[in-house]
């Protein structure tokens, strides 16, 4: 029994013996993807949006589903730090291990190989350079060559890694603000790349036209790297329009680059760190005699008033000047003055009914000072409104280049780049006129109108009105007159009416004085007018005057009748007596003698 039971041991000891012999061939019977004697290292370089979720765990093998988008021109540097004994199975570390660099291609992809000094062995792997738009991993990452799956199942000469990068992306927020520091609403943008083409989204849409809100901002959410500009496409009435291109930049920063900071370009007052500052266009405000609407006499003389409300950035304008055409109905007469700058410091020249006011030196502006230029003017004697206006409007034109993109008077025969506001509420002046209805009566019956008096009308001192210059402003009896108002007869109503006379006193002489005819049928003149008639004219009236006559109160006889033989008589009686008393002296002076 024991002697069978040593048999047994000795048996299953040596079956253990010869198992042991094949132990070493069952322990490398492993896959083995490669070549051992040309290894390779495949680094396959994606981008992935910020928040993108990780891709699948690494296996060393090719074919790996790898999402994103291949990144060209990554540098990766490759740095030994172990080499691998095959024959002895060992890794031995090194001090000083040489480095290879290599950068991806178009396909996201580099590969090394041992023409480029790839060794079996550790490395550490860096990415040391790479495009703009990305972030660089900073940490490095460690590749054998050969790989041992994580199976331990595969030992693996060709190695394929993918790391990823993320694309760089930034909000973008863009500040407008007034003059005085004020949130500004309602200003528009559209934005740029640096090359002028449309700025696109993250799904590679064009990012639509943006506009500011009451807080005065735009904002723009992941902004991929790069440079861009913002354009103004629309401002709120009376702020100019600035086509400067708003530039900045999303950039990486930092020592390793892991930062993202969007640069804006300076612009000296204008843009600051994203804060952009839109200032009001200058306008002119005109009014005659302090007013927006004034009635004054034709040919007399009143005073315009431009006032220019300057800008705060005026002083950084290239010109600033007025304009001012005349309607035909009005005319320069010859006077202006300014106030805001010194009369030297501004050009003036008169092309026949266009006033033009231009400043020489926009330096010596203060911002935000108005600049007034008061000039006088009259009205036409022969001015006539049109049926439908109240008056005669008149309007200045500001001209102005502030450097930037906006000016109203074009250069080099360009068109603005936008319309500017029109002039709203311009003044108007009316030229004062009224009428005058004389009625020629009788003195004891007013109910006796009396025809074919003849009167002239005059001034204080006697001058007779000349309406020869009026044009068709002057009618009487409703027919246009022009010439001396002299010769004025009353008609078969005894009256006459002279209307579009300016407002005034005026005088009436009578020249001649209208007649009746009496009981016996004898036509006689009634007592002409020995004082003028004072008569007023007011604006906007027609105003009537009773003009009295007064029949003669006494009566020449008639030549030859009754009463010149009376005158007769007694005149040849008193001579016959004065004769008599002759005689008798005579024949006394004789006595005595």
């Amino acid at each position: 029994m024991a002697v069978a039971k040593r048999k047994s041991l000795h048996i299953l000891l040596a079956f253990t013996l010869l198992v042991s012999l094949f132990i070493p061939s069952i322990a490398l019977a492993y896959d083995i993807k490669g070549d051992s004697d040309n290894p390779t290292l495949t680094i396959h370089k994606f981008e992935q949006e910020p928040g993108a979720k990780p891709g699948e765990e690494g296996t060393g093998l090719p074919g790996q589903n790898a999402e994103g988008t291949a990144v060209e021109g990554v540098e990766f540097t490759l740095k030994l730090t172990h080499k691998y004994d095959v024959e002895n199975d060992q890794w031995i570390e090194v001090n000083d291990g040489k480095t290879i660099t290599g950068t991806t291609g178009a396909n996201g992809q580099v590969v090394f190989t041992k023409d480029q000094g790839l060794e079996l062995g550790r490395y550490e792997v860096t990415e040391t350079n790479g495009p703009s738009h990305i972030i660089l991993n900073p940490d490095p990452f460690f590749v054998d060559v050969p790989m041992t799956s994580k199976d331990g199942a595969t030992l693996n000469y060709d190695v394929h890694v993918y790391p990823k990068n993320e694309t760089i992306r930034s909000d973008v927020e863009l500040v407008k603000k007034d003059e005085d520091g004020n949130p500004l609403a309602g200003v528009s943008f559209k934005l740029y790349n640096a090359d002028g083409s449309p700025a696109v989204d993250n799904e590679g849409k064009t990012i639509p036209e943006l506009t500011t809100g009451a807080d005065g901002k735009v904002k723009v959410a992941g902004l991929a790297a790069g440079k861009y500009y913002f354009q103004e496409t629309k401002v709120p009435a009376g702020y100019a329009l600035n086509q400067t291109k708003i530039e900045f930049e999303v950039k990486k920063t930092g020592d390793k680059g892991q930062d993202i900071e969007v640069v804006w370009k300076k612009v000296d007052g204008f843009v600051e760190n994203g804060v952009i500052t839109n200032y009001k266009t200058p306008v002119v405000e005109k009014d005659a005699e302090g007013k927006q609407q004034v009635d004054i006499d034709r040919d007399k003389e009143f005073k315009y008033n431009l006032t220019i409300k300057t800008p705060k950035d005026i002083d950084k304008y290239k010109a600033l000047g007025l304009t001012d055409t005349l309607d035909n109905r009005l005319e320069y007469a010859g006077s202006w003055e300014v106030t805001g700058t010194a009369e030297e410091n501004i050009a003036f020249k008169q092309e026949g009914q266009t006033l033009i006011w231009d400043v020489k030196d926009l330096s010596k502006l203060k911002p935000g000072q108005d600049i007034k230029i008061t000039f006088t003017a009259k009205i036409k004697p022969d001015a006539v409104l049109d049926p439908e206006e109240t008056g005669i409007p008149n309007t200045a034109k500001l001209d102005f280049d502030n450097d930037r993109g906006w000016y109203t008077k074009p250069k080099d025969d360009e068109e603005p780049p936008t319309d500017p506001e029109k002039p709203t509420n311009p003044p108007v002046v009316t030229p004062t006129e009224g009428g005058l209805k004389v009625v020629k009566v009788d003195s004891k019956d007013n109910k006796i109108k009396l025809e074919g008096a003849e009167f002239k009308l005059t001034d204080k001192d006697g001058k007779v009105i000349d309406t020869s210059n009026a044009g068709e402003v002057v009618k009487v009896n409703g027919v246009v007159f022009n010439g001396l108002l002299e010769n004025l007869k009353t008609d078969k109503d005894g009256t006459f009416n002279i209307s579009g006379l300016t407002p005034g006193t005026y005088y009436l002489h009578e020249t001649k004085a209208p007649t009746y005819t009496d009981e016996k049928g004898n036509v006689k003149p009634y007592r002409l007018l020995t004082k003028p008639v004072e008569v007023k004219v007011e604006n906007q009236k027609d105003l009537a005057y009773e003009v009295e006559n007064s029949k003669s109160g006494w009566e020449l006889p008639t030549t030859g009748g009754i009463g010149t033989i009376l005158f007769t008589l007694i005149g040849l009686a008193l001579m016959v007596t004065a004769f008599a008393l002759y005689l008798r002296r005579r024949k006394s002076e004789a006595q005595v003698g």
